[in-house]
């Protein structure tokens, strides 16, 4: 895990955002090779999210900013239960099918924490019990760390 470095400018949104973590997920296909590297950023307004920034393998995706917000709307309402990556699709504009289980992947990852494997198997996800203060810690990393 790296902290802090300016993040890619990828276009005139994200020019000025700040890095704040960056990391590699397993992707959830255990078929798959390679690995997924994220980072979570911070806006100007001061809100966190994350966007996927490499696949070492095959796979289409998109390098869209999501905040954690919208994430945390999706997880509060799946918190009950276990649910796909179909739910986190909504969250994208780019039509890529890699988009939902590449960020469900990175939900995952150690640094992220916040939902594991579901009853279903490799492709059913379930939220941390205490999914909500794992997220409130992501929210609370300090950037000069």
């Amino acid at each position: 895990m790296k902290k802090t470095k300016p993040a890619p400018a990828s276009n005139a949104e994200t020019q000025n955002d700040l890095c704040v973590l960056t990391g590699e997920a397993e992707k959830i296909n255990p078929h798959s090779t390679g690995q997924l590297h994220w980072e979570m950023t911070e806006n100007l307004d001061g809100e966190r999210g994350l966007r996927i920034t490499a696949n070492d393998s095959g796979g289409l995706f998109s390098r869209e900013w999501i905040a954690l917000s919208a994430i945390s709307g999706v997880l509060k309402a799946h918190e009950a239960g276990d649910f796909t990556s179909t739910a986190l699709r909504p969250l994208f504009t780019s039509a890529s099918r890699n988009n939902a289980g590449f960020l469900a992947a990175i939900l995952r990852c150690a640094d992220i924490c916040l939902t594991e494997e579901g009853s279903g198997g490799a492709f059913s996800h379930r939220c941390y019990p205490d999914w909500e203060k794992r997220l409130e810690k992501l929210l609370t990393i300090s950037l000069s760390a």
